[in-house]
């Protein structure tokens, strides 16, 4: 389920630099740090297998799972993919590769302690060359910068143009309805928010966190609490059918919350980190409340959305029924526009050309009258006041 707000103003006098130069950061610290990684990772992979690594480890993982086989694989797949299914399943494994480490799988009593020592401080190398294994944060061996860079980092092209996109929808709003002072001290505490919260729950698992989507839920979860009532336009996808609809923006952070749970518990196996998103959304809407209540860096004006156009879709309806020649219907919604909007003189424009058709009716004289009285409020209105009276002029047998 998608559901993306679409509200706010953008204004290119004051630019959102903030979210601009966050955009930036994060992809120059993909294509210049992280384009090889996915490289680095399957050299390391693959001197795995080939290694015998995979073989001694993975083998002592069977055994720990109380005497299973590679033959046990529920897959029916040769022996080699078996292996592979195998060691998935040890890496998700948190427990059992920490006792790896300590020694108390494969102990130095063993006769094959010194040759899988070896191999595995190879293969850890390897690894250590990966800019997400060094800068991502990963639990097991967490380190207080990681905590910060892994915030820039990216698992791939889609994880970081969807990243992006949400952030340039939020970040834009926020910066320009808080300051750029709130705005980046919450992307930075939400960001940390969300990061803890993964940790607590995982703090053995060894594999990086990356991705700027925990700050990013928090200025989400920031962004429902500073609308608070305010109806926004919200777009929404279910996959198979998707649509707009307005509501007040609070509701969208149990929604939004909601959702992460229901992925997280009801979801199955996924590399998304929703105990990261959560974190991200309740401790956005703790900030957006202390901006409220104590920070007071919020300008609702840059928050209010953009008056909804009820005119354009009106005229345009009406210029198609004009270009068919179909005088009735496009009168109707041009009526329809200017009740709407009285002073709108291009409405009044087209509504003086249609009744030209039958310059003699009263309704002739009224479309004259009226499209003549707007244009003469205006000094700068003058030649296209007179050229409507003059084709009013000589159209008109009694002109009045």
């Amino acid at each position: 389920m998608l559901i993306i707000p679409l509200t706010g103003k953008l204004s290119w006098r004051n630019p959102p630099v903030v979210t601009l130069s966050l955009i930036i950061i994060n992809t120059l610290a993909f294509f210049i740090f992280q384009l090889s990684d996915s490289r680095l990772f399957m050299a390391a992979e693959t001197y795995y297998f080939d290694s015998g690594l995979a073989d001694i480890e993975v083998s002592r993982y069977i055994e720990y799972r109380q005497g299973a086989t590679v033959s046990d694989d529920p897959g029916g797949a040769s022996e080699e993919e078996a292996l592979e299914r195998w060691h998935d399943k040890m890496r998700d494994d948190n427990l059992f590769l920490a006792r790896l480490r300590n020694d108390e799988i494969i102990t130095p009593q063993d006769p094959q302690y010194g040759e899988w020592k070896d191999l595995r401080h190879t293969y850890e190398g390897k690894l250590a060359r990966i800019t997400t294994m060094q800068y991502g944060f990963r639990p097991a061996f967490h380190r207080l910068i990681t905590f910060f860079t892994h915030m820039f980092l990216h698992g791939g092209i889609g994880h970081l143009v969807g990243n992006m996109i949400f952030l340039w929808l939020v970040g834009c709003m926020l910066e320009m309805g808080c300051g750029r002072r709130f705005y980046i001290t919450a992307y930075i505490v939400t960001g940390l928010c969300a990061v803890s919260l993964f940790w607590l729950f995982n703090p053995q698992s060894e594999v990086p966190l990356v991705g700027a989507s925990g700050a990013i839920a928090g200025m989400m979860g920031a962004f429902t609490v500073l609308y608070g009532r305010k109806r926004v336009k919200i777009f929404y996808s279910l996959g198979f059918y998707f649509n707009y609809v307005q509501l007040p923006a609070i509701l969208l952070l149990p929604v939004w919350v909601a959702s992460e749970f229901y992925q997280l518990l009801l979801g199955g196996a996924s590399q998304v980190a929703y105990l990261a998103h959560i974190g991200g959304l309740l401790s956005g809407a703790a900030m957006g409340l202390v901006n409220l209540k104590y920070w007071g860096a919020y300008h609702a004006e840059a928050l209010t959305p953009e008056p909804q156009d009820e005119v354009a879709p009106l005229v345009e309806q009406a210029l198609t029924h004009l270009g068919r020649l179909e005088m009735e219907p496009a009168t109707k919604l041009l009526e329809q526009a200017l009740a709407k909007e009285p002073d709108n003189i291009d409405v009044m424009t087209h509504l003086f050309n249609i009744r030209k058709n039958d310059p003699q009716t009263p309704e002739f004289h009224a479309a004259a009258v009226r499209l003549l009285t707007c244009l003469s409020r205006d000094s700068r209105n003058q030649a296209k006041t007179i050229a409507v009276y003059d084709d009013y002029r000589k159209l008109s047998r009694r002109p009045r």
